[in-house]
């Protein structure tokens, strides 16, 4: 089983001990700060899980949950069905200022909770100066891949740097996209140089020094800043055994119910198979006989796959990534059956994530990934190809990740996996871009990659003509979400 320290663990005392911003945000009349002494290590130790333990609750949830689900279910390949349909309309939902208030208030409480642990830090004068540094590290990554994700969803909003801690802290005006990617970066830039390289099994998921250099990789790419995306991708790929970096061969390791990591683990969210510690996307994308078919404990159908898509329709039988991924069917004793689907709407399932052996769909095992090693190929590819063109740099560190998707050897030529030789510029920039979309399928990136690229438009126009029902692909008017209600009601200075 795996292991389930980080959010298991004196989470009662953590809570107590931290400023918790967002949570003061939504009362009208915020209270002072509960403090709990003086940090000593085993106190330190504590607060840094706290600080972490917003992104992964059971209920109430952050990315597993609501964004997982519901953020995929925005990519152009995909549709919400009649349980989730609210997801497949882009215009409605990201015009409905509610639409993302839970997310939102789970997001500000992480960063509250990083603020005043970096609050605590600086006022404490005992704890060795290693210790505090690599707690300052943590408290940054969180913060920075807290807003990280904000940034890309809202735009505009509150760069909360310090506890709310008194009403007079609420108030605070929204900075702009620019501003907060620079705090971002900023963050990251001392993460990289706080945190440690590696961590050992038991603290899986904690932040490292690689980790921080791989979000500071993908932020300058969503920057369109391909110089230093490249450069920081280059850097981890250069020294990856310092991070114990490389591709898994088996996508059944990498996808694990049951490990607590493996070596292309860069960053992710753990859970366990442990009732209200696991999490819910096996649950969430089986049918009603997912116990029976293999995937999950139960399943909820919310959602699946669109045959026709482009990105679905060319994907290649023979890579090992698609048969992984998705299914049509499934064998209960000893019969082929068919896989519940909705026709007109959706007729396949995701199945990237199985875990038939949780306890409760609330207790798959199945960790949620931020970055894998192979981001870091794919951004370098592409970056690589902005600067210089699609020369044997780019092509390599694309074709590793082809070649391991078709189940070839990573390291020598494929005539079956790798790229065709000569294409364009442009053509090898949008062979990366299906790269990650099959590579990433079920992982919540399809969405942020098809607003980056400008690409949104397009591809939802040729699903959209591609299907029986277009309504359930408008092209949308609007990229990014509506700040909730809440924000508005609280801090009068955000306008």
């Amino acid at each position: 089983m795996k292991h389930t320290k980080l959010y298991t663990i004196l989470a009662t005392i953590a809570l107590v001990s931290l400023t918790t911003g967002c949570d003061k945000l939504l009362e009208e009349k915020p209270k002072t700060t509960i403090r709990v002494g003086e940090l000593d290590p085993t106190l330190l130790e504590q607060t840094v899980i706290g600080a972490y333990e917003p992104m992964t609750r059971s209920r109430g949830r952050l990315w597993e949950s609501t964004v997982g689900l519901g953020f995929e279910l925005m990519s152009e390949y995909a549709d919400g069905g009649s349980v989730q349909s609210a997801w497949s309309n882009y215009n409605n939902i990201m015009n409905n200022p509610n639409a993302m208030q839970q997310p939102y208030t789970t997001l500000y409480e992480a960063i509250g909770r990083a603020n005043g642990l970096i609050n605590r830090l600086d006022e404490n004068t005992t704890l060795d100066n290693a210790l505090k540094q690599k707690a300052y590290g943590e408290a940054y990554f969180i913060r920075a891949v807290c807003y990280f994700f904000a940034v890309r969803t809202w735009g505009r909003l509150p760069l909360r740097l310090k506890p709310v801690i008194t009403p007079a802290d609420v108030p605070l005006a929204l900075s702009d996209a620019a501003t907060v990617y620079a705090q971002i970066i900023t963050d990251l830039k001392f993460a990289e140089t706080a945190l440690p390289p590696t961590v050992n099994a038991a603290n899986a998921g904690r932040a490292t020094s690689g980790a921080a250099k791989v979000a500071l990789a993908d932020v300058y790419l969503h920057m369109g800043d391909f110089t230093n995306a490249r450069a920081k991708a280059k850097e981890v790929m250069d020294t990856k055994a310092t991070y114990g970096y490389d591709l898994e061969t088996s996508l059944a390791t990498v996808y694990s119910p049951a490990l607590a990591t493996n070596k292309e683990d860069v960053f992710s969210l753990k859970f366990s198979q442990v009732v209200d510690r696991g999490g819910f996307l096996a649950s969430y994308y089986a049918d009603s006989r997912a116990k029976q078919a293999g995937f999950s404990v139960s399943g909820n159908k919310f959602g699946g796959i669109i045959s026709v898509a482009p990105l679905i329709k060319n994907w290649d039988d023979n890579d090992q990534r698609k048969k992984f991924s998705l299914y049509t069917n499934y064998v209960i004793n000893g019969v082929v059956t068919a896989a519940e689907i909705e026709p007109g709407i959706y007729d396949v399932r995701l199945g990237k994530y199985k875990d038939p052996n949780a306890p409760i769909d609330t207790g798959n095992g199945n960790d949620f990934y931020f970055w894998r090693y192979a981001d870091v190929l794919l951004i370098f590819a592409e970056a690589e190809n902005k600067l210089n063109g699609p020369g044997a740099a780019a092509y390599e560190a694309i074709n590793i990740v082809r070649r391991r998707g078709y189940g070839v050897s990573m390291t020598a030529p494929s005539a079956l996996a790798d790229l065709p030789a000569g294409l364009t510029q442009t053509q090898f920039d949008d062979m990366v871009f299906r790269e990650r979309g099959y590579e990433f399928i079920g992982e919540c990136k399809r969405w942020f990659d098809l607003v980056r690229t400008n690409r949104a438009a397009k591809e939802i126009g040729d699903v959209r003509a591609a299907i029986s029902i277009p309504t359930r692909k408008p092209v949308p008017n609007i990229l990014l979400f509506r700040l909730p209600d809440v924000e508005f009601q609280n801090n009068p200075l955000a306008q």
